[in-house]
């Protein structure tokens, strides 16, 4: 029996990887714009692409729950249950993270593109402000730091222990069968 996800699967979840990644370095890098229309249009390709992750997110896991692969932990015992735990986790840390950013965009008060304005929550509350916005790149750093202990995860199944878990979620390898060893 093949122990690959289904393509859609592993699409959704390296897209979401790409995201992630971009969204980050986006975020950390939105101020080194100059005020005006260069920081504008970081900050709504910033919010863009975090509004096509949430999206993505909610069919993958719409996906998850109807018709995608759903594989048995690759490890036996704790190991399996923790490796379990920490997807739930990410989904979750991804979920909340995402949120937030929806949050900061409107206790913010942002413009897209110039072409949607979305008016600030309580423009007065500066403190408001700034604790949704640090709790959105407090748990945004948790996040990518949770997912690069993840694939470091992977990698070591791959490198050290010479197991199938990487290439369960590979692209292109889905559909194969595994060899017997």
């Amino acid at each position: 029996m093949a122990q690959t996800y289904d393509p859609r699967t592993i699409r959704y979840h390296w897209i979401s990887v790409a995201l992630v990644l971009c969204l980050w370095v986006a975020g950390q890098t939105i101020d080194w714009f100059p005020r005006g229309d260069a920081r504008s249009i970081a900050r709504s390709l910033h919010i863009v692409f975090g509004a096509g992750l949430l999206i993505l997110l909610v069919m993958r896991l719409v996906w998850r729950n109807s018709g995608g692969t759903r594989l048995p932990a690759a490890a036996p015992g704790l190991q399996g249950k923790v490796a379990v735990a920490i997807h739930y986790l990410l989904y979750l840390m991804l979920a909340v993270t995402l949120l937030l950013g929806l949050g900061s965009v409107w206790v913010r008060g942002d413009s897209i593109f110039w072409l949607i304005k979305i008016p600030a929550f309580d423009p007065a509350n500066r403190e408001l402000r700034r604790a949704v916005v640090e709790l959105h790149e407090l748990l945004a750093n948790i996040l990518l730091f949770t997912s690069a202990l993840h694939a470091a995860a992977a990698l070591w199944h791959h490198v050290v222990s010479k197991d199938e878990v990487l290439q369960r979620m590979w692209p292109g390898v889905a559909g194969r069968r595994s060899k017997p060893q």
